[in-house]
């Protein structure tokens, strides 16, 4: 038991405690994605030949500046933390973007505000940060790099088709592609989650830029690895939110025997547990993403935070389909998009018990 407590950081309560600002800013995405994100707008948006829609891109960035808020002040950027932007990015959840805001305002601006601070770097960071160039951070490589040329394949890259850059991990640093560049070639792969497409990025001696050297690569590519599983397990917040919401309204007007279902007793303990995985989930969350601002090599809130989510909204999306009755299992019925997007976060960013299996190793269990 002590040895377990041991690894567990120390932090201050009030790291925590709530932030007015958070309110207000989480008013004005949800305000911009009520209006232009509802289920139908996704919907289409996910099914266009882009994958999402270049008009809610462009506002996302221009309106709210989501591709410069983590980056820091001193290189160009608004300087949020990860906590600020979990906000964001519970909303992002809640509405089942398909808009690049992980992949591209989270993941690859904060790599490249890590990178070494050479002039390409200014300049791709910039880009990104305005939301004029898209990126997206391959987790999985098996890349060979030589003289500057890359050889092998990126599995699985989220949005791989459809971004401008690629950013990935070799043996001696830190690179990234552009996916129009002769020796590039994106092949799709078929999903579960439309609102999520992956690709392979298969690299034939392309040109690659490296953006971080050798003696940095594994401490960078481990926070953002670390920042992936936080704003992750922040999507899946804003999924078990929209998905418990939606389940209340119908319950309470769905009759059976005269009277709304939700007024029985049994449906009652279900959506309290709902309620109880939500609130355990926020938490976690918010935790981890605060003590990742003061500390972004601690790990394990990261992993914590990523088992609790994980488990939660798994729970969340398979009740929802269950309480919402016969139409709750037509493919068409919005319950199914989060379903998909739940399982599938699951085979990119790890399951729960991936989760607590790195809990383990880290607290020497």
């Amino acid at each position: 038991m002590t040895q377990s407590l041991a690894v567990w950081p120390e932090a201050a309560p009030s790291i925590v405690a709530p932030i007015e600002e958070h309110e207000q800013l989480r008013d004005v995405v949800r305000h911009l994605l009520d209006r232009d994100a509802d289920h139908q707008a996704v919907r289409h948006a996910a099914d266009s030949a882009r994958g999402w829609s270049d008009d809610l891109w462009l506002r996302l960035n221009k309106e709210l500046d989501v591709g410069s808020m983590i980056v820091p002040e001193e290189r160009g950027g608004a300087g949020f933390g990860l906590r600020d932007l979990a906000v964001v990015l519970e909303e992002a959840g809640a509405a089942l973007l398909p808009e690049p805001v992980l992949e591209s305002s989270v993941l690859t601006a904060l790599t490249f505000s890590l990178a070494d601070d050479t002039e390409a770097v200014r300049e791709m960071l910039a880009a990104v940060a305005a939301g004029d160039l898209v990126g997206t951070v391959a987790l999985s490589a098996a890349v060979r790099v030589v003289d500057g040329r890359a050889t092998g394949t990126l599995a699985r890259v989220v949005a791989g088709a459809d971004i401008d850059l690629v950013v990935f991990g070799g043996e001696d640093g830190v690179f990234v592609v552009r996916r129009t560049d002769p020796g590039v070639e994106t092949r799709r792969l078929e999903v579960l989650d439309t609102t999520r497409r992956q690709a392979d990025v298969v690299l034939s001696g392309a040109e690659v830029l490296r953006v971080v050297g050798a003696e940095r690569a594994e401490q960078v590519l481990a926070r953002v690895r670390r920042a992936a599983t936080v704003a992750v397990a922040a999507e899946h917040v804003g999924i078990i939110r929209h998905q418990l919401d939606a389940v209340v309204e119908y319950v309470g007007q769905r009759e059976q025997f005269g009277r709304p279902i939700g007024s029985f007793q049994a449906i009652k303990h279900r959506l309290a547990d709902g309620l109880v995985d939500l609130q355990r989930a926020r938490s976690a969350v918010v935790y981890a993403a605060a003590l990742y601002d003061e500390n972004p090599d601690a790990a394990l809130a990261a992993e914590v935070a990523g088992a609790v989510a994980t488990d939660a909204v798994i729970r969340t999306v398979h009740e929802a389909v269950q309480l919402h009755g016969g139409i709750g299992f037509t493919w068409e019925h919005p319950a199914h998009f989060y379903v998909r997007r739940a399982l599938g976060d699951e085979g990119i960013f790890g399951s729960a018990r991936e989760h607590r299996t790195r809990i383990a190793d880290l607290a020497g269990i």
